[in-house]
């Protein structure tokens, strides 16, 4: 289709309103998609909570296209020590294997916990510098 630059209107960047970023991810859903086969991110966690209920850690992420993708880990300050991060992972991991996912990914800010995935076998694939100012973004995978 030819454009007619006069029959279109970018819009200045404003904050984004909730709308509009609904009919973005569905056109592109729609898109990807059309590309390769329908994919429902289903949104999966594991959260610990104290005797009173009230969360004290959690993992939270998506089953997407044969990935359990990490987007969330935290654990109260007051509870680190005690091996819940780790306990949160099995978990997640757990799942992913139970629902026939053999991959993971997640990343994470040099401020973070980048030891921590390490250790319970998560590799680096990938850095961006400088993300936030002054500090590493990397990303991280498992293979099951």
């Amino acid at each position: 289709m030819s454009l007619n630059p006069d029959e279109v209107i970018i819009e200045p960047v404003l904050e984004a309103q909730a709308a509009d970023v609904n009919e973005l991810l569905l056109n592109l859903r729609a898109f990807n998609h059309s590309k390769l086969w329908a994919n429902v991110k289903k949104p999966v966690g594991c959260f610990c909570r104290d005797l009173n209920g009230k969360m004290i850690g959690g993992a939270f992420g998506y089953d997407s296209w044969g990935w359990l993708s990490i987007d969330l880990v935290w654990v109260d300050e007051a509870y680190r020590g005690n091996d819940l991060a780790t306990k949160l992972m099995a978990k997640m991991e757990e799942y992913a294997k139970d629902n026939e996912l053999n991959r993971i990914k997640l990343e994470t800010g040099s401020f973070q916990a980048l030891g921590f995935y390490k250790k319970i076998g998560f590799e680096v694939y990938a850095q961006l510098d400088d993300y936030p100012v002054g500090h590493k973004n990397y990303y991280l995978k498992k293979l099951l």
